[in-house]
């Protein structure tokens, strides 16, 4: 029987969218072959997987019985704090987790964080508000200055069954250790904050995700965005899921943190997702992530229609701290795939055994990838997300495009990339990857040297093809994906959870039994903005002693690759991981899985780079040079900063302001090794008097840089 029809489950795509160590330099894996691969073809490629080893061992947190999504689904629930808590110059450099998480099998959702030292030590564990109600999927970020987390969530505040958003913060700046939560405020009311903005009485913004960036007040003035989705489906004939978004925004400085202020918020939502939310003109469902930086903020992903006809990355940009238009840039990327002939010419592989000759239409598209976060990258000229494409094709039954082949086993990662200056986009093969990954093509799967002819055939002489599967249970891809990037200067890495070998025992090879219930973290890094990607490295219960006997899922990766070597040919970053080692193979709480808890994890990997970082923020062990904190911090009118010279050279020291313009030059001279003084007196290259804020100054002597912030109040 044809491969087409033995394999095949015809699930349409918009059906299924709506079911709610050592270091050790490895190479690449070469068994995901066709499943009905005998002999031949093998995988292979040019590129490496990076050396890697364990800082921290997976460390447990704390026992969980709510087993699904632990940290939210399209955020980075773990994040680090920078080195100093200003305004007093206190020691910071940790990192806060923040999750749901349910006590017993029985008792209520709640939203805990987790305090992990910056020696990667869980130094405190405890709920963030008080209450009994039904929490659930937190953000959180953390203050530049202070070193303060915010944190948001939802929850029902009332008898009736709407849920609004609470947020709180922690002043850890106050003691320089963690603990001291405010007392919870609402953030989002719902329904009233979001009827005046798109007209509907029964809109429900949820799922928050935390953003803290510059704002537009200056001085001591950071903003931060609250993004929540809508929890209340399309208002139309089809009222289908659609997830419009709502932005809380405000402004806030140190002294307003000091006095426990709920702050002064703002609201506003975008018309196109409106619209989408309107079926106005049709519905379309966004699946999507957000991102700040500076004065811009941006909404990045893929829409889908209700026909499975339009499958576009989409962006929706503003450049104005998230006040006034969006605009709108998108893509269409169903990709044409061709339909590949058995060896002897006599039937396509995606056809019907009635009518062999007659090819189905055959695409790749965006599949199982709502679950991603958006980030900006290079200079921030550019924005990058990591999901997943997969191999559909039409059978001509007049039932319309989206059936999968089998089940997504024809399932990859992607690169997707905004440009936004040229308003292009472009695709990157992470893995499985062509001849040429980078070419805005996908990789076509029986054709990788990417030459028109099939790779290889099988004895019965159908096309082989390689078999991937990028999510860490075989059996719903749309419930159970996770994509997840982070960036520091020039430095990439994405993780995903990856369930490829499992799904080979699942669909009946057994010589991948050792896999039944063993998903795969998988990390993939990039040294030059991602223009180039390694290969993964994986790391399991089966080949990774200290995940042994555990079960990772929903791997969530630190926001931040904290620098740890910076010397040519030694370049190495730390990652720090957030997951869940489930109890059980699938979520209980989902049905999939017995209802019997798991772990939540904290880890930290030192990862080896192929290049040098561009100037990132978190410097760990300088190599020719250190950089200290100024004093006193804040200052006024004089600040004192000392350096130390470790090997003779050219060095700079120069003073930036929050948007990134260079205002004056401290230091450009050549230095013997020695520790040395300089001041700022506040004043421009021309001594002119600078205005109350947040300045920034950077180092530069040979291959060391660094930078750190500044405040200046008059």
């Amino acid at each position: 029987m044809k491969r087409v029809t033995f394999f095949v489950v015809l699930i349409v795509l918009v059906g299924s969218l709506f079911a709610k160590g050592l270091m050790q330099p490895t190479g690449p894996d070469k068994s995901l072959t066709s499943p009905r691969k005998a002999s031949g073809f093998m995988y292979s490629s040019t590129r490496d997987r990076p050396a890697y080893e364990f800082i921290v061992d997976p460390t447990t947190i704390i026992s969980s019985y709510y087993d699904y999504m632990p940290g939210n689904y399209c955020g980075l629930p773990l994040r680090i704090q920078p080195e100093i808590s200003n305004p007093f110059g206190l020691p910071a450099g940790g990192a806060y987790a923040i999750f749901h998480t349910k006590e017993t099998a029985t008792s209520e959702r709640r939203v805990y964080y987790a305090y992990i030292d910056a020696d990667g030590n869980v130094t405190a564990t405890d709920p963030v508000g008080v209450g009994g109600e039904q929490e659930g999927y937190p953000g959180i970020n953390i203050d530049p200055v202070t070193a303060n987390p915010i944190a948001a969530w939802h929850a029902p505040t009332s008898a009736n069954p709407i849920w609004d958003v609470l947020t709180t913060y922690d002043l850890f700046h106050m003691m320089g250790s963690p603990g001291l939560w405010i007392d919870k405020f609402v953030s989002i009311d719902n329904p009233e904050v979001g009827e005046p903005l798109t007209g509907f009485s029964d809109d429900e913004f949820i799922w928050p995700y935390v953003y803290i960036d510059s704002s537009p007040l200056g001085g001591d003035y950071r903003r931060v965005y609250i993004s929540g989705g809508n929890f209340t489906t399309s208002h139309g004939a089809l009222s289908q899921p659609s997830e419009n978004s709502l932005i809380a925004y405000a402004d806030f400085d140190t002294e307003d943190m000091n006095n426990q202020y709920t702050l002064d918020w703002n609201y506003r939502t975008m018309a196109q997702m409106d619209a989408w939310n309107a079926e106005d003109p049709i519905w379309m469902r966004p699946f999507k992530g957000c991102t700040v930086a500076d004065n811009l903020v941006a909404y990045a992903g893929y829409v889908i229609d209700n026909d499975a006809t339009i499958s576009d990355a989409f962006v929706l940009i503003n450049e104005n701290y998230g006040e006034g238009p969006f605009e709108y840039y998108s893509s269409d990327f169903i990709f044409d795939q061709w339909n590949p002939l058995n060896e002897d010419g006599t039937a396509y592989l995606y056809s019907s055994e009635d009518t062999p000759m007659t090819p189905y239409i055959v695409v790749q598209e965006f599949g199982g990838s709502g679950h991603m976060n958006m980030q900006f990258k290079d200079n921030n000229t550019k924005i990058t997300w990591s999901g997943s494409m997969a191999v559909t094709f039409d059978a001509l039954d007049g039932n319309g495009p989206g059936y999968h082949y089998p089940e997504w086993c024809q399932f990859y990662p992607k690169e997707v990339v905004f440009d936004l200056n040229t308003h292009e986009f472009s695709l990157k093969d992470l893995y499985i990857e062509g001849a040429d990954p980078y070419d805005h093509v996908p990789m076509v799967p029986w054709d990788l040297d990417e030459d028109g002819l099939v790779d290889s055939f099988d004895g019965a002489g159908w096309p082989e093809w390689v078999y991937n599967w990028c999510v860490f249970y075989p059996n719903d891809a749309f419930s159970y994906n996770s994509f997840k990037t982070v960036t520091a200067g020039n430095w990439l890495v994405t993780v995903w959870s990856d369930g490829t070998k499992a799904k080979r025992f699942f669909d009946g090879d057994n010589s991948f039994a050792a896999w039944e219930a063993t998903p795969e973290i998988a990390i993939i890094i990039s040294s030059d903005n991602g223009e180039t990607w390694s290969e993964p490295i994986f790391l399991n219960a089966n080949d990774t002693p200290e995940l042994a006997g555990q079960i990772p899922c929903y791997v969530y990766p630190g926001d931040k690759i904290e620098i740890i070597s910076n010397t040519p040919g030694n370049y190495h970053g730390k990652v720090q991981l957030f997951y869940l080692d489930d109890n059980d193979f699938g979520a209980g709480c989902l049905g999939t899985g017995l209802n019997n808890g798991g772990e939540l994890k904290y880890a930290a990997l030192d990862i080896e780079f192929s290049g040098p970082p561009s100037s990132v923020e978190h410097e760990i062990i300088p190599t020719v040079g250190l950089l200290a904190q100024n004093y006193p911090n804040p200052f006024n009118p004089s600040t004192t900063i000392k350096y130390e010279i470790k090997e003779a050279g050219n060095v700079t020291i120069k003073i930036f302001n929050i948007k990134g313009q260079k205002i004056a030059t401290l230091v450009n001279e050549y230095h013997a090794a020695n520790n040395y003084t300089t001041v700022w007196n506040g004043t421009n290259n021309n001594n002119e008097s600078v205005s109350s804020g947040i300045y920034f100054y950077e180092m530069n002597t040979g291959d060391y840089t660094s930078v750190k912030k500044m405040i200046l109040l008059k």
